[in-house]
């Protein structure tokens, strides 16, 4: 089989070095790097790719410009683009998504983990993620740093669920005021959400009887022992500390799925 095509635009030597041998070891990739939107442009001409993926702070030809020009190449208006970013910002996040792009990568990057999400975008999962599959366990995610609720989005979607999503606490109390839907199977958690806390949405969802059957995974920077029992205590079933290693979160997501919310004891937090 002839191996998927990708070109790669990246103007850190080192790293565009790195993504290469990242993509073509582990992923088994054709791989055409270039250091620049100009010198893409002058590399690409007749050449077919199955995606694109591009640095979001490259000089010269920023990342609208380079993503444009390209798109206007006989065979490219239509493959899908990736961007890398090292800018994780909610803000920024959302900004780049509004470029068209299947998926925005955050700086730095396990390769494997690369290889996955590039993967899924090449297998169409990405383009899909629009169609309702009813008959899958659902996932709530109340998080407003997009970059870890695309993370989360991949794990969990891996694991065989559907994920809704809440970007701040007010969205959060939304959805946990219109009650857990049929198949709800897991809620992910974060602490420091703009509007409300997620204490007091943990408070919320566990004073409605309709949610007494869901687990809640809390996702946290905050490490202190203190937060770590007000969680507790509040009805987390899970307490996990950021930045955290997603094959550690897939792995909390099994036992919590596996296990009845009545017989669940929390562990301790861990990093």
């Amino acid at each position: 089989m002839t191996p998927r095509h990708i070109l790669l635009i990246e103007d850190d030597d080192a790293l565009r070095e790195f993504t290469q041998a990242a993509l073509e070891t582990h992923g088994g990739y054709r791989v055409t790097a270039c250091a620049s939107g100009a010198q893409a442009l002058c590399r690409v001409a007749g050449q077919i790719f199955d995606l694109l993926v591009l640095d979001v702070m490259m000089p010269e030809m920023g990342r609208p410009e380079t993503l444009k020009a390209l798109r206007e190449l006989p065979g490219l208006a239509q493959v899908p683009a990736v961007f890398l970013t090292a800018r994780t910002q909610a803000q920024e996040m959302e900004a780049y998504r509004r470029y068209q792009v299947v998926d925005v990568i955050a700086k730095p990057f396990d390769p494997v983990l690369l290889c996955d999400r590039l993967a899924r975008v090449l297998d169409g999962s990405a383009a899909s993620q629009g169609a309702v599959t009813t008959d899958l366990p659902e996932a709530l995610v109340i998080e407003d740093d997009l970059s870890i609720v695309y993370l989360l989005q991949f794990i969990l979607e891996e694991q065989g669920y559907r994920v809704r999503s809440a970007s701040d606490g007010k969205e959060g109390r939304v959805a946990i005021e219109a009650g857990p839907p049929a198949r709800a199977a897991v809620v992910v958690l974060d602490l420091r959400l703009p509007d409300e806390d997620g204490l007091q949405l943990l408070a919320r969802l566990r004073a409605d009887p309709r949610w007494d059957h869901v687990p809640v995974l809390v996702l946290s920077a905050l490490r202190d022992e203190e937060t770590m029992r007000r969680a507790f205590a509040a009805g987390a079933d899970d307490y996990l500390n950021k930045p955290f290693d997603p094959h550690q979160v897939a792995e909390r997501l099994k036992r919590l799925s596996r296990t009845p919310r009545s017989d669940l004891t929390a562990p301790s937090a861990t990093s």
